[in-house]
């Protein structure tokens, strides 16, 4: 999905979890929230963030390539198991954050293999990356972070 459509997907999610639970650091949970929306994909220099942080993504381009281990399930469990020892509620917001991103991923054509390398199962869903569909999905988080942003306040 587009750098756009991940922070769109991320901010309704968000949403979400303010309704139900008020972090005790609102501002920063969101900050590191929205970050972990668009975090994982760091492995390509291509991206919104790898551009930004290029030094960061070129050096991990050598060591996996873009949908690779940043796509799977590990780092926001790693992210979740560190957060019970230290932060607990910043890496749960980065945690969430971060399986934002791969589930939207998850509905892509291009897809994500979530257990790699223990399972090659690469899973996909229908929606090309900047394509019709999902320009029409994007105008729909829009749409619903507007109607629960109303409703929130």
């Amino acid at each position: 999905m587009m750098f756009k459509t991940h922070l769109a997907a991320g901010a309704l999610a968000g949403i979400f979890l303010f309704q139900y639970s008020m972090p005790s650091q609102p501002l920063l949970f969101a900050a590191v929230f929205l970050f972990a929306s668009v975090f994982p994909d760091i492995d390509t220099t291509k991206s919104v963030i790898g551009k930004r942080l290029w030094p960061i993504s070129a050096l991990l381009t050598l060591f996996s390539k873009h949908r690779g281990f940043f796509h799977t399930i590990w780092i926001p469990m790693a992210a979740y198991g560190i957060g019970l020892y230290f932060n607990q509620i910043l890496c749960t917001a980065f945690a969430l954050g971060y399986l934002v991103h791969i589930a939207s991923d998850l509905m892509t054509s291009e897809g994500v293999s979530l257990f790699s390398p223990l399972s090659k199962h690469h899973m996909r869903g229908f929606i090309k990356t900047g394509g019709v569909v999902e320009y029409v999905f994007l105008v729909m988080l829009c749409v619903a972070i507007g109607l629960q942003t109303i409703r929130f306040y």
